[in-house]
């Protein structure tokens, strides 16, 4: 079978039927980038219960019996459209630019605090890299081999919350520079461009793919923003003829 995320997160949920299931549990012994997504959204599911809940205040849980008591025909008539509400708008956040962002972020974090980078697959050259992503069901859009003096050096398949993203790791020099494909839309993307966690972030999209840079420096990531427009930007007007 192929990378289906929403399979993956439905298996970490426990909502699969029993077919489904043991065909992702198949899927998952043969997939390490499939298996680091379920790791990922275990772990934040997992922080996610280990926050603390807010203590009501004195009376609190009283008030609240009697108000239910009192009011319960009319409470249903705004409970299921406000939970409703609310669930469109947590889907709405997963794929807005700022939360997207942080996810990069974290995701540059931890690859590049690692001694060996997390790579899948190895190259300095994006047509090294293309026919893996392209086997799996991603094809990638022009991108450099290097900008800023930092090269190409490897990738992998990054598990977002809500869906998974190409992630090409640039280095040189202690610098280190994290290109992101990311699939789908999102809220909010257009000139995104600002610090988050002690990095720069840039969303953009070129030539109909949705693009995100991260890096330690903003002169490296402004490097990777011009070099996009020019790849873009060449293979647009084609060879040069001669006369």
């Amino acid at each position: 079978m192929s990378c289906p995320s929403e399979h993956v997160t439905g298996y970490v949920d426990g909502v699969l039927d029993a077919a489904t299931r043991r065909e992702v549990e198949a899927h998952l012994a043969d997939c390490p980038s499939c298996r680091e997504q379920a790791a990922f959204e275990r772990e934040t599911r997992e922080r996610l219960r280990a926050l603390p809940a807010p203590e009501p205040r004195p009376g609190f849980e009283d008030a609240l019996r009697q108000a239910i008591r009192r009011r319960r025909p009319s409470r249903l008539r705004w409970a299921l459209p406000l939970a409703a509400g609310l669930s469109a708008l947590v889907f709405w956040g997963r794929g807005a630019a700022p939360f997207v962002a942080f996810e990069l972020t974290l995701d540059h974090a931890k690859c590049f605090s690692r001694a060996r980078l997390p790579a899948q697959v190895w190259g300095d050259e994006v047509a090294r890299l293309a026919p893996w992503f392209e086997a799996r069901g991603t094809a990638l859009p022009p991108l450099p081999h290097s900008a800023g003096g930092l090269a190409l050096v490897g990738g992998r398949y990054c598990p977002l919350l809500d869906r998974r993203a190409v992630h090409l790791y640039y280095a040189a020099d202690g610098r280190h520079v994290s290109l992101f494909v990311i699939p789908g839309s999102l809220h909010g993307e257009e000139g995104f461009a600002r610090r988050v966690a002690g990095r720069q972030v840039r969303l953009l999209r070129v030539a109909g793919s949705q693009l995100g840079i991260v890096g330690e420096h903003r002169g490296d990531v402004e490097a990777f923003e011009r070099a996009l427009t020019t790849t873009v930007a060449t293979l647009l007007q084609g060879p040069a003829t001669t006369r």
